[in-house]
């Protein structure tokens, strides 16, 4: 098939998760009429069928009803009368974490309650699908106050980044398969890291197990994750044993507690420290290395 200089279609090596957003008690201050409306007629209706008005709109959205209430979004667009009145706007976020994110909205109004359709996104809610609810709160002096419900789904791609690896160039690679979210981590130790082995849930949902990194050893440590609990950061130390550069000392820190550090934590002769903390927003879900069977020989962490 003949290609176009312009055109580029690229396979993505990550996957693509379906992410869930709800906000709620969101206020839409509609405002016709006075000294500052946020909308503005532009072409006059039809004089026999009425129908072609056509308004443009910068509703503002809040947090809440009172003064101290926080601008969250605005809704940017059109909305004509075709019978019935027909709205197509952007709602632009203001609010931090959200800032540019857009999502596409369409649909008829209705009296005092109803909804519309979300047809799309982008930024934080890229193709985005969903719905918006609408009920009238109040009036205020020129207008409404229209309380909101978002409710949608849009699609995440995962791109895994590779931290790593840290320690010694002994044994094999080992891997894992597109993981997504850290179950539980298990450790033997005995004056250094003799494996490491973990369970996860990849990215198209399938639980694995990955290990033992290693061999077996008389000291262990299992650390099960609760719900909500993601891993933030991972260190520890590097030593030479038996000629080799392996793993000494292994931390995992949660957004909930911290475990370890385990391995060969009373030895006076400290190794050579490395560590992995994920920026705002990601966490560590999962982990690859080296072994040779007998030590966890090197580490390194995925993040996303």
């Amino acid at each position: 098939m003949a290609t176009h200089p312009n055109f580029h279609t690229t396979p993505f090596g990550g996957s693509v998760q379906m992410t869930e957003f709800k906000f709620s008690s969101l206020y839409w201050r509609h405002i016709y009429s006075g000294p500052s409306p946020n909308q503005s007629n532009i072409i006059a209706a039809d004089a026999t069928t009425e129908w072609g008005q056509t308004l443009a709109n910068n509703w503002t959205i809040y947090d809440g009803v009172g003064l101290n209430a926080k601008l969250v979004a605005r809704a940017q667009g059109l909305h004509l009368y075709a019978g019935t009145w027909h709205n197509t706007f952007t709602i632009v976020f203001e609010i931090e974490g959200f800032k540019e994110s857009t999502l596409q909205v369409i649909g008829a109004s209705v009296e005092k309650e109803g909804e519309w359709s979300i047809v799309g996104g982008t930024g934080e809610f890229a193709m985005a699908r969903g719905v918006v609810n609408k009920k009238l709160h109040g009036n205020i002096d020129g207008g409404d106050i229209i309380e909101l419900t978002i409710h949608g789904f849009c699609r995440k791609q995962i791109a895994l980044t590779k931290v790593g690896p840290w320690g010694g160039n002994g044994g094999s690679v080992v891997e894992s398969e597109k993981p997504w979210k850290i179950e539980s981590i298990t450790i033997l130790y005995q004056g250094v890291i003799g494996s490491l082995e973990y369970s996860y849930i990849s990215q198209n949902g399938n639980k694995h197990i990955a290990g033992p990194w290693g061999s077996k050893n008389p000291n262990r440590a299992e650390i099960v994750l609760g719900p909500g609990e993601v891993v933030t950061a991972v260190s520890g130390t590097i030593t030479k044993h038996n000629n080799l550069d392996v793993i000494q000392t292994l931390k995992f820190v949660t957004n909930k507690k911290s475990y370890g550090p385990y391995g060969n934590t009373g030895n006076a002769k400290v190794g050579t420290p490395f560590s992995a903390v994920a920026p705002n927003g990601k966490t560590i879900v999962g982990f690859f290395g080296r072994t040779d069977m007998r030590y966890l020989n090197a580490i390194g962490v995925y993040m996303d």
